[in-house]
């Protein structure tokens, strides 16, 4: 979203204001003739005009509306006044009858830098609250340890949080949730052949691929090496059967490597209540499928 389109009022006073400078010094003055005209003057003046322009124009591109937003704009504001009547003073003679452009020029900088001051502290506490938010967020995760730092998926820590929450709400609600295990092929093999760090890259690539593959309310996590834990909540078994059919060939066409899945649909009437217990018979699943050299197990 540019400044056009956040603050177009803001924007058209600019040109407004802009213009009608450009106005009162063509009619109020005299073209100076190109003897008088100083040129290292206007090279100090207009690099001044337009530093200050950009920062106008940063404001309204990146700064949402608000008090301290209109600070800085009004600050930022009277000091283009100030700097471009500056410079057009360098192009035309006024006479001494006309103070007022001279009083135009003068008065607004001091005032504009004191709003943008007020508008720049501003800027400062709203700053610094959201880094103490980011870094009370930052400490949260770093404390539960709930991220996996190779990956950035979720841990077992979090899965196991999560997976007792839906169990509590399938005894409530009898919704039927499905789970599936992955399991990338040989990875022992390919991790000692083409090396840890072509390991780690192999996982990454895994991870955000199989992010994309699935709806905004499953989850994705790390479960133990190369071992990922999908769970797609209200789910039956034949909508997570047609997901991770999507997400192998998908996935196939990116990573050079075979992937074994295992899918249970969990309903009420299994009374499973232990999130432990049921990621242990979804992992015995999955190693009685690869002792069977088979890539699908549906339970």
């Amino acid at each position: 979203m540019g400044f056009s389109s956040q603050h177009p009022a803001k924007l058209s006073l600019t040109l407004l204001l802009f213009v009608l400078c450009i106005l009162l010094a063509v009619n109020y003055g005299e073209l100076k003739a190109t003897a008088e005209i100083d040129w290292m003057d206007i090279l100090g003046e207009g690099s001044s005009l337009a530093v200050v322009i950009a920062w106008l124009l940063l404001v309204l591109y990146s700064r949402p509306a608000g008090p301290v937003t209109n600070g800085l704009y009004v600050g930022s504001l009277l000091l283009v006044m100030s700097y471009q009547l500056n410079l057009l003073d360098e192009f035309f003679q006024y006479p001494d009858s006309h103070r007022l452009l001279s009083w135009l020029e003068s008065i607004p900088a001091p005032v504009g830098m004191l709003i943008l001051t007020l508008g720049l502290i501003g800027w400062h506490k709203e700053q610094r609250f959201i880094n103490q938010q980011l870094a009370s967020r930052e400490l949260h995760l770093r404390h539960y340890q709930l991220l996996d730092p190779l990956t950035k998926l979720y841990k077992p820590e979090y899965l196991l949080a999560v997976l007792k929450r839906e169990l509590e709400l399938q005894q409530q609600h009898q919704q039927p949730f499905c789970l599936a295990l992955v399991d990338v092929s040989q990875f022992a093999r390919f991790n000692r052949e083409q090396g840890m760090a072509a390991a780690d890259l192999l996982l990454q690539q895994l991870s955000e691929l199989t992010l994309v593959q699935f709806r905004s309310g499953d989850l994705v996590c790390r479960y133990s090496g190369d071992k990922f834990v999908i769970l797609m909540p209200q789910s039956n078994q034949a909508t997570a059967h047609s997901l991770l059919q999507n997400a192998t060939s998908q996935l196939s066409l990116h990573l050079h490597t075979q992937l074994h899945w295992t899918i249970t649909e969990i309903t009420a009437a299994q009374q499973v209540t232990k999130p432990q217990r049921l990621l242990s018979q979804l992992w015995q699943q999955l190693q009685k499928q690869k002792q069977q050299q088979t890539q699908w197990s549906l339970v």
